[in-house]
């Protein structure tokens, strides 16, 4: 493990508030073996986020974006200026805790997995609506009957994966429909997934999540078209 690099790419739009506090916690996480490549991607901010990274340009790697184009654009900008052996992808909002990146990568690392989804079913997830989760669930189901797999939560964005496996996997979708492709695009190839609980807390709308529920059609139109599609 020794010498070995984790790149932790950080999506980021309209986070302002975010930003300097998950730097801060990242930085402070214990990864014994691991070094830590920062990827900070401003999806075309419009709230003084941009500033904010334009100061941390010296320390992290930095992708801006002049208009916004997705989450998903963010995560594969940040997966092409990566160069780690493993790739996790933290959400600046804290959403996600950054304490979860150490059980995302030991699969990893033992070599147990060349994928790892944090699960909100197995560990501690906060207070969504029960619409959103009987919704959730309903999706879940859905990937799990059409790719014959057992995932918890296959749209979680906490994951992780060895850098080897982009080899093998071009994405191609902008938005939150890139779960599905992601997920997709793993599991047909047959590689290794685990599979661990993670800390989770739910933000409101009215608190800056962005993810809304007609976004799910688009999500579950994206897992039949790469169950079928050519990859």
């Amino acid at each position: 493990m020794n010498g070995k690099t984790v790149s932790i790419i950080i999506p980021i739009y309209n986070e302002k508030n975010f930003i300097l506090e998950t730097v801060r916690q990242v930085e402070g996480l214990a990864l014994p073996g691991l070094k830590k490549e920062f990827i900070l991607i401003d999806d075309g901010s419009s709230d003084g986020s941009r500033e904010i990274l334009e100061s941390l340009k010296d320390k992290y790697k930095i992708v801006i974006h002049e208009k916004n184009q997705g989450v998903g654009a963010a995560v594969r900008d940040g997966i092409k200026a990566s160069t780690g052996d493993y790739i996790v992808r933290q959400d600046v909002d804290l959403e996600y805790a950054v304490s979860n990146i150490p059980g995302l990568l030991r699969p990893l690392i033992r070599d147990e997995a060349d994928v790892v989804y944090g699960s909100r079913t197995l560990g501690k997830q906060g207070s969504y609506s029960k619409l959103y989760n009987f919704g959730s669930a309903a999706v879940n189901r859905l990937f799990n009957a059409l790719y014959f797999n057992r995932i918890y939560n296959f749209t979680t964005a906490a994951k992780a994966f060895k850098r080897e496996i982009f080899d093998k996997i071009t994405l191609e979708e902008d938005r939150f429909e890139t779960e599905s492709e992601i997920s997709a695009k793993v599991f047909r190839l047959g590689l290794r997934v685990v599979n661990v609980p993670i800390l989770h807390r739910s933000r409101t709308f009215e608190q800056g999540k962005k993810m809304r529920w007609y976004y799910t059609f688009k999500i579950i139109a994206t897992l039949f078209k790469y169950r079928f599609k050519k990859i």
